[in-house]
């Protein structure tokens, strides 16, 4: 019988109470690392492996030190913490034996949310909601980290009875899908013969699991920065390009993108102008997604939205940058790969559901698509849980209840027989 290496409830909530943006997980790679580490895994921090391509990446992310700080403030190993430029890592543990190169693929960041202060919100009456204002886990990251972990751990424990190699990957960024696609030339990774990737809720209950999601959206996120000239709004306005003008106007075509190519889905979540009331704005920014149920539509939105940008910007005399933050493509399991799950959920008492629609999007469709190019065989499933509100809300919370089973789970999928 199953029985949790550790307390998957003691380091959710842990891990709750100290949530990170996405490359920014410092404390959290340092605090993860080391349990496993002293579990007996090999670690391989992503700082270290020259096949990451941080080109790809915001200048801005590289050796964060302000989060540094902080995580050093809360318990981190500054050893571990000083020697990474980028937070994440992979840890592999090499049972010495002939078999499968299996992996598992871990989400750890967190949601820029306002964590809910209700009585009635369980993190917040039982003392473990979120320490950082603004930022909380409010997708069930902390849930999948405790997961994988206490699955880690007990695979660990029983080594001698194991077959081939098996990895874990603690991958930053997922929100806002910017981080999986710097790592798919990870040989880590795009090398194992099986890569598995999960979430909780999202379309399950507590007992169930969805073992081919169906419906995965494929998804760019852009930023958009416009620049004009200011100038008196009073006495010479007519001198100025008003940025913000233009800005408002493209936004209003974007938003009309949906009419024009059915079954896309697009937002403008942040749009920002810092002037003041009394200046012709001359710097407007803000931040885009479109989502589509291929890649190949996703192309062909994003090329009307860059379409729309260029000529509202050359109808005012704007200029204009656009830079990608992150892409997500469609997920399709390997058939073969039913079967080891179905095993692995009757022996976890699942309930198993053969499929469901997932209808968002995840990043780590591009390290699943890296193994299945490379010849290897991928697969994502949900693992139900009762979640008490939406993904992405204040009031979020995964059900406690529900996550013993979860581990049991990952126990069983990653033993490899």
């Amino acid at each position: 019988m199953f029985e949790a290496a550790v307390s998957v409830t003691e380091l959710r909530r842990e891990l709750h109470r100290y949530p990170e943006y996405g490359w920014c997980e410092y404390r959290t790679t340092a605090r993860l690392a080391g349990l496993l580490g002293e579990a007996g895994y090999e670690i391989f921090y992503l700082s270290d492996l020259p096949e990451v391509d941080l080109e790809m990446l915001d200048p801005s992310v590289i050796s964060n030190e302000a989060e540094k700080r902080r995580a050093g403030t809360e318990c981190a190993d500054p050893g571990t913490v000083e020697r990474l430029k980028i937070p994440g890592f992979i840890a592999r543990l090499e049972t010495g034996r002939q078999g499968i190169r299996r992996g598992l693929r871990c989400d750890i960041d967190a949601v820029g949310v306002s964590e809910s202060t209700d009585p009635d919100h369980l993190p917040f009456s039982c003392g473990f909601s979120s320490l950082h204002p603004g930022l909380c886990h409010s997708c069930g990251h902390d849930g999948h980290m405790a997961l994988a972990v206490s699955a880690a751990i007990k695979l660990a424990e029983i080594r001698d009875r194991l077959n081939g190699t098996i990895t874990f990957i603690f991958q930053p960024a997922e929100e806002g899908c910017r981080g999986a696609r710097a790592l798919t030339n990870v040989s880590l990774i795009n090398s194992l013969d099986e890569l598995y990737g999960f979430h909780l809720g999202i379309c399950a209950e507590n007992g169930e699991i969805v073992i081919n999601p169906t419906d995965f959206l494929s998804s760019v996120k852009f930023d958009v920065e416009i620049t004009g000239k200011s100038a008196h709004a009073g006495i010479e306005p007519e001198k100025g390009i008003n940025a913000l003008k233009c800005a408002c106007r493209i936004a209003d075509k974007l938003f009309a993108l949906p009419d024009l190519h059915p079954g896309a889905k697009f937002n403008i979540g942040k749009f920002r102008s810092e002037n003041a009331r009394n200046v012709i704005c001359d710097r407007a920014t803000f931040e885009c997604e479109c989502r589509c149920s291929s890649s190949a539509e996703t192309d062909i939105v994003f090329e009307a939205a860059d379409k729309i940008i260029r000529s509202c910007c050359e109808a005012t005399g704007c200029k204009y940058k656009i830079h990608t933050s992150g892409t997500a493509v469609e997920i399709l399991n390997s058939p073969e790969l039913r079967e080891k799950i179905r095993t692995a959920a009757l022996r976890s008492d699942l309930n198993i559901i053969e499929t469901r629609p997932f209808r968002a999007s995840e990043d780590c469709g591009h390290l699943i698509r890296a193994v299945q190019n490379n010849g290897g065989l991928g697969a994502y499933v949900v693992l139900g849980n009762s979640i008490s509100s939406g993904h992405h809300s204040p009031e979020f919370d995964l059900s406690e209840e529900g996550l013993p089973r979860a581990a049991e789970f990952l126990f069983n999928l990653m033993k490899a027989e």
